[in-house]
């Protein structure tokens, strides 16, 4: 089963962002340009799992796990491994029981179309566009040195009117350590945080990813685990 995952794609965009930067700023961006897009590489040969949790109102209504690699095309292959759902409810009996089953399953239909139009959003945020970081780049605030040793690049209006993408990362390393995306979904606030680590003598991950809508109590986690060669 082939996907193009929305998580999947981090890696490979900040190594575009870097690589945009570094073509005409300072040299620590430019040292980060080659770790990064050395680090993209490295990762497209491993074999990993990911973890997918969704959660409502704080509780866990669905978890499901699968295997992940990249084919000899750069094609990411997901493989189902197993899923859990929260238990339902017991079927109600009595009058009107059909009239309130029937507005639980909209709701339910209500909410997995929302989902669906999130991580859409999401993807474009983490979807390698080359033409669209150029002109994102242009107007980016690049901060290195200061009270922190991290390089911190921050674009505005990325995607949509006001919103804010933050990506940090360790210039002794030359690897990612964290991104932050503030947005909108329906007029509505939407936070993406990807928090990355690294492979043992290897190449830099997006460890957790976690994207919350407060407006619908909803949030998903996103987890990657087990790199192997």
């Amino acid at each position: 089963m082939t996907s193009n995952s929305t998580f999947g794609k981090a890696a490979l965009l900040f190594a575009v962002v870097i690589t945009a930067i570094g073509a005409g700023a300072q040299q620590p961006i430019n040292r980060l340009a080659t770790g990064m897009a050395s680090n993209a590489k490295q990762l497209r040969q491993y074999r990993f799992r990911e973890r997918t949790e969704t959660y409502h109102k704080g509780e866990l209504k669905n978890a499901k796990t699968d295997e992940v690699h990249y084919d000899t095309n750069g094609e990411r292959v997901t493989i189902p491994l197993d899923e859990q759902r929260a238990q339902s409810e017991s079927r109600r009996r009595g009058p009107g029981s059909r009239l309130i089953a029937r507005k639980v399953e909209d709701e339910q239909e209500k909410m997995k179309d929302y989902i669906q139009r999130l991580m859409a959003l999401t993807s474009r945020y983490l979807a390698s566009d080359p033409d669209r970081l150029r002109g994102a780049l242009a107007g980016a605030e690049v901060t290195t040195g200061g009270g922190s040793s991290q390089v911190r690049v921050v674009m505005r209006n990325y995607v949509k009117t006001g919103d804010v993408m933050t990506m940090i990362f360790d210039p002794a390393t030359n690897r990612p350590t964290k991104t932050e995306v503030h947005t909108t979904l329906e007029d509505a606030p939407i936070s993406i945080v990807l928090a990355f680590d690294q492979i043992r003598e290897g190449p830099s991950y997006p460890e957790r990813t976690v994207v919350k809508s407060d407006d619908k109590q909803l949030e998903l986690r996103v987890f990657t685990f087990d790199y192997r060669l």
